[in-house]
């Protein structure tokens, strides 16, 4: 395998995530009230999640526009991915909140997507040098 492909393997997963990140503040901001009622959660949690998913994809943006991705850089998105996804399971398996089934599936399959990037940019890290 050409090692230009390398990086830019790594440079489409960090955009990807961005894209979904920015996505899913989008979504967040723009359909508030009903997936606040759909979550059983309040208006301003779903303007925390948007606030916080704005920030996290313009800071992947910011570095995948770098000469060069840092391996720390990297490192951070994988723990951050990670830690979206272990809140996601805790919030599955505690019973903090009601969730609907609806709301569970659609909890789960978020937190596979994030753990799919996470363990894609995960299997990249390691091989940076």
């Amino acid at each position: 395998m050409n090692k230009q492909n390398k990086p830019f393997a790594l440079h489409h997963i960090l955009h990807t995530n961005a894209v979904f990140s920015a996505t899913s503040g989008l979504f967040f901001l723009l359909a508030r009230k009903p997936l606040a009622e759909f979550l059983g959660a309040s208006g301003v949690i779903m303007n925390i999640l948007a606030f916080v998913m704005f920030g996290y994809a313009l800071l992947i943006a910011a570095n995948i526009f770098r000469p060069e991705i840092s391996r720390g850089f990297v490192l951070f998105t994988v723990i951050g991915d990670s830690t979206w996804v272990l809140a996601s399971v805790l919030l599955l398996i505690l019973p903090l909140f009601a969730f609907s089934s609806d709301a569970r599936w659609a909890i789960g399959v978020t937190a596979i997507c994030v753990d799919i990037l996470a363990t894609l940019q995960f299997l990249k890290w390691r091989k940076m040098r």
